[in-house]
């Protein structure tokens, strides 16, 4: 329980919504209506009600970003609230620009999507083992998450007072990593099981292919042709500057100690992002599927939004329906995020009509059971597709 001292979050509510004004609570895109006043009203009762500190919502309606919105607070000691611009941890969504940045990657090098990947690692090699020596690893199978990679994070990541190890030294399980080494656990491309070991691979590729580090490399290829401009892959800079981000919560809403977590590897889920950037980059890349942009040609864009490892999993996104489940045929492509202090979600309509981003800092410990606060988004995401008559 918060100290007789600390505000609640209700009270919290009250003081943000007295401190901002009622223009205030139309941050973001195009004239205010009062159908959109009525929803942002009930995102915030919402948010209220289930305790969430701060939360960054976007809104895709008729292939456009109709609004963009900062609910609550990004800091709860400092009364600092959540806009616009506030910065999140992305989260597993990072995986959606990661795999857009492998296949052009691929493609520019001339390399086939089915070629074993340890043909151009140079810096590690996947261990050979009874699994591999059956079936290499392609990359294929880490995009599709049929690689049977073991998992490289354990705890989540590294607090800020844990002194990071290169991204070698997770690999190969030496200190200060705190994972043992990677290993192929099963025959690669058998069967589909979410995989942060495949995307932690998948960045060392990039960097021994292109021999440019993955954060250079995902301004080029991914941030800068959409339109990310507020996006990073530069934690050190982001962290130096406290203002710019909200702070992650425990489910007592009190912060977690010694995050935001750190980590070498970028390519899973350390992305800083706003939902409004989130938003741009689905917009690329669904228009894509219609005409090559500067993005991502339009081959690549139906390659990565095709079925691929299951009739819901492609190799960048899932597949289902406008409330983020998995369907054979759905019509949305959406990737959710989890991790200490951070969870999200982002989905858009295939045809790039329709779709919203909701990013909140308040989670369970690492890889829980059962995330709660998940309700808060997922109702979000019903209460924005309801009002918006999504199919």
């Amino acid at each position: 329980m918060p100290s007789p001292t600390r505000l609640s979050i209700l009270q919290r509510s009250l003081l943000w919504i007295s401190c901002l004004g009622a223009s205030a609570l139309l941050v973001g895109y195009g004239p205010g209506k009062p159908d959109r006043d009525h929803l942002q009203q009930k995102i915030e009762l919402n948010r209220e009600q289930h305790q969430i500190p701060g939360a960054s919502v976007a809104v895709i309606d008729n292939g456009k970003i109709v609004w963009a919105k900062g609910f609550g607070w990004a800091d709860l000691d400092n009364n600092r609230p959540v806009t616009t611009q506030t910065l999140f941890q992305a989260q597993s969504i990072t995986k959606t620009l990661t795999s857009l940045a492998v296949v052009k990657t691929l493609q520019r090098a001339g390399i086939s999507l089915d070629e074993p990947v340890n043909r151009y690692l140079k810096n590690w090699q996947i261990p050979s083992n009874e699994f591999t020596e059956r079936v290499p690893v392609t990359f294929r199978m880490l995009l599709n998450h049929t690689g049977a990679i073991s998992n490289p994070y354990p705890d989540g990541g590294y607090r800020l007072n844990q002194t990071l190890p290169t991204l070698v030294e997770v690999f190969e399980g030496r200190p200060p990593a705190t994972n043992p080494p990677l290993e192929v656990t099963a025959i690669p491309g058998e069967n589909m099981r979410y995989c942060n070991g495949c995307y932690s691979i998948l960045q060392g590729a990039l960097e021994d292919i292109r021999s440019k580090d993955f954060a250079t490399l995902m301004q080029v290829l991914v941030l800068t042709p959409a339109g990310m401009t507020d996006s990073t892959f530069n934690s050190a800079a982001v962290l130096a500057d406290p203002k710019t981000f909200a702070v992650p919560y425990d489910p007592q809403s009190q912060p977690w100690p010694g995050a935001p977590m750190r980590s070498p590897i970028l390519s899973t889920g350390l992305m800083w992002t706003t939902a409004t950037d989130l938003a741009r980059f689905n917009l690329a890349l669904t228009s894509a599927l219609q005409q090559s942009n500067s993005l991502i040609n339009q081959a690549l864009a139906k390659q990565l939004t095709w079925p691929s490892s299951s009739a819901t999993r492609s190799l960048g996104f899932f597949i289902g329906n406008r409330k983020g489940d998995d369907q054979e045929n759905g019509l949305y492509l959406y990737h959710s995020g989890s991790g200490v202090g951070y969870l999200s979600q982002s989905i858009i309509s295939k045809d790039g009509q329709h779709g919203a981003v909701v990013l909140i800092n308040i989670s369970p410990e690492w890889d829980p059971k059962e995330f709660p606060q998940f309700e808060f988004v997922n109702e979000t995401i019903a209460q924005i597709g309801e009002h918006y008559g999504w199919q």
